[in-house]
């Protein structure tokens, strides 16, 4: 993971509010792993279940992918939200 951001939170909705505030504001770059499911529980103090549905979520909303063993990465934005592509 980045070293310049903290991810913070205590529900699944708040962890993953902050790893989306993290690749809005680029403090998370397209291509940075999040950490390990149980590693960001036990720095959280929070279930590992709560981190696995806040990267599910984040999984959904298109913002990172998960490769397994390989870990979860943010994913690269082709488009901003709310942008118009084109004339």
């Amino acid at each position: 993971m980045a070293a310049h951001y903290q991810i913070a939170g205590s529900t699944s909705a708040a962890i993953s509010a902050s790893v989306e505030s993290g690749i809005r504001t680029g403090g998370l770059a397209p291509g940075d792993a999040l950490p390990a499911v149980r590693a960001l529980a036990a720095e959280l103090d929070v279930s590992p279940a709560t981190v696995a549905k806040a990267y599910q979520e984040l999984r959904q909303r298109g913002l990172v992918a998960t490769a397994g063993r390989h870990g979860t990465r943010v994913l690269h934005r082709h488009r901003v939200a709310g942008a118009q592509v084109g004339g």
